[in-house]
């Protein structure tokens, strides 16, 4: 029997998971949802349950390595403690030790080893590692979505330090033009840029959709929102000689409109994700098979 991790994608309205092999198959995919705004109970009651059901399943041969968790942060991901506070997802659990909580709620036997890495980390490293990324040594992988998420990597490992790299590799909190880039790349940011274009509210998905037919104006928003973006990265990627660019997240799902724009800006090669929602989940299963 091979290997196995079982490894979950932890969201603000639902969590993904699944059962990892040692050649890196993902099966038992499941998604599920998650009040992140409730009790601290109610959501390690929640982790622990999707943790179970997939251990019920494994065979009694079955060697499950671990649980690996892609987690938001603010985290203290190496001792496992969540700080996330201020905002309405997970703030029940600040200061937790989250691997002791869940382990002490697991009902299936013996009690695993649980690691936990950034989400957007999680999901940067596996397509780095099985996916996009996997043929470029040194590249870095951004995440465009309710925040600004970022990796850098190294055969598949994330670096926290060196040239070019922000400390943890987190570029959310860098000055983009006066503006915390978390402010400018992120869907609170594309959203601005589209309310001044088009005189009111607009969401992204119907945005992208109206120019993709024609609409010049929104086509000019998403073109801008490139370059920036390319111009923003381009000194970290010169400084950590990046190979490629990834990027992923809800925004990428408009990436048509803009990939060319961030290519000019940065003069390297842009990929977005080739695994979906795996890659989060194989991500976080490397933790164990790295």
């Amino acid at each position: 029997m091979p290997d196995l991790v079982i490894a979950l994608d932890v969201g603000g309205s639902s969590v993904k998971s699944g059962v990892v092999q040692a050649d890196h198959t993902v099966y038992q995919r499941r998604t599920t949802p998650i009040d992140s705004s409730g009790p601290a109970e109610s959501i390690l009651a929640t982790l622990a349950a999707i943790i179970d059901g997939h251990a019920r399943t494994l065979g009694k041969d079955a060697v499950l390595r671990g649980v690996g968790l892609g987690f938001p942060g603010p985290f203290d991901y190496a001792q496992g403690v969540c700080y996330i506070h201020g905002v309405a997802k997970y703030e029940a659990l600040y200061g937790l030790h989250m691997d002791a909580e869940l382990r002490a709620r697991l009902a299936w036997g013996p009690k695993p080893p649980i690691r936990f890495r950034n989400d957007a980390e999680a999901a940067i490293i596996g397509e780095f590692c099985y996916g996009a990324g996997r043929s470029f040594v040194r590249g870095i992988g951004v995440t465009l979505g309710t925040g600004f998420g970022s990796t850098f990597v190294v055969e598949g490992k994330p670096q926290r330090a060196g040239p070019g790299v922000p400390p943890n590799g987190w570029l959310y909190a860098e000055s983009w033009q006066g503006q915390q880039a978390d402010d400018v790349f992120s869907a609170r940011g594309l959203q601005a840029r589209l309310a001044a274009a088009f005189g009111r509210p607009l969401d992204i998905p119907t945005a992208a959709q109206r120019a993709r037919v024609g609409d010049q104006q929104l086509q000019e928003v998403f073109r801008r929102f490139g370059a920036d973006l390319g111009a923003f990265l381009y000194p970290y990627a010169r400084a950590f000689d990046a190979h490629v660019v990834l990027i992923l997240g809800g925004i990428a799902h408009a990436m048509d409109l803009f990939e060319t724009a961030v290519a000019q800006a940065l003069r390297l090669p842009v990929r977005g994700g080739a695994l979906g929602p795996d890659a989060a989940l194989l991500g976080a299963a490397e933790l164990f098979f790295a």
